[in-house]
């Protein structure tokens, strides 16, 4: 029985030892220094550019997979290149103004980071000219 005790302690402290030198888990992190761009007062047929910077918070590359905006008046561009931790990156938004009215637009951003799926948002508004 003491055999057994014995064995028993040895394999729990074993155990202990290779999760204690397991590396750490966590990843990519992506953090926007604001969430919302408001492109103010715009006329029809202007065409306005908003950034949305963002800092890799993580302890490994992120990579956004894919970003996606909500209508075919906004376009895209974001880095396609690994940003490495404790970097910056920027996502440049285009918004041509064709309606009038207030302006509610949404960006979808999809990366390998721990919240894998972020929803920013493009506000303001559109007046006659």
């Amino acid at each position: 029985m003491k055999n057994l005790i014995l064995l028993l302690l040895i394999s729990a402290s074993s155990l202990i030892s290779v999760a204690q030198n397991q590396p750490s888990k966590g990843g990519a992190e992506i953090k926007f220094e604001s969430a919302t761009f408001d492109f103010g007062t715009l006329k029809v047929g202007d065409v306005k550019v908003g950034t949305y910077t963002f800092t890799n918070t993580g302890n490994k590359p992120l990579i956004l997979d894919d970003v996606k905006t909500s209508c075919d008046c906004t376009t895209i561009e974001y880095p396609k290149a690994p940003i490495m931790p404790g970097q910056k990156g920027v996502i440049k938004v285009t918004y041509t103004a064709k309606d009038l009215g207030q302006i509610s637009k949404y960006i979808t951003v999809f990366s390998n980071g721990i919240s894998n799926r972020i929803v920013l948002k493009t506000k303001g508004n559109v007046v006659t000219n």
